[in-house]
């Protein structure tokens, strides 16, 4: 079974298993120092089985700071992979504040074993001074 995560703007599953999305591949959140690390987005996860691996499984999705924790409660449930294999396509939106500056990993488990992960890191935004200089 492979699986495979993606971070976007805006993602929309469609009834083919196909999904259509907007600024796909966000690796990075800015924000200022003063102000709450703010993020917002969809997540897509697309698991594609073989004919040995058809019927029912289950799906975890953890989102993990640096340390390994837990920054959010997990996201479980199941899904079918077609008789004939194939594939079967998740899409959520979330909106986090991050608790800090540094790097967060989603991490797609099916069945207790991590498929794929996407890594996000959280840096201070830069400012502008009226002159144009960065601080």
């Amino acid at each position: 079974m492979k699986g495979v995560l993606l971070l976007a703007d805006a993602v929309r599953a469609h009834p083919d298993g196909t999904f259509s999305l907007l600024r796909g591949g966000i690796d990075r959140v800015h924000a200022p120092r003063t102000q709450p690390i703010h993020f917002r987005g969809s997540l897509v996860a697309r698991v594609v089985g073989t004919l040995a691996e058809a019927g029912e499984h289950d799906f975890q999705l953890r989102i993990l700071n640096e340390e390994g924790q837990s920054i959010a409660p997990d996201i479980i449930g199941g899904f079918r992979i077609p008789e004939a294999g194939g594939g079967a396509v998740a899409v959520t939106e979330f909106a986090l504040i991050l608790p800090a500056y540094g790097r967060y990993t989603f991490s797609l488990l099916v069945d207790r074993h991590e498929l794929d992960a996407w890594e996000v890191r959280a840096v201070e935004a830069q400012t502008s001074t009226q002159s144009g200089s960065r601080l």
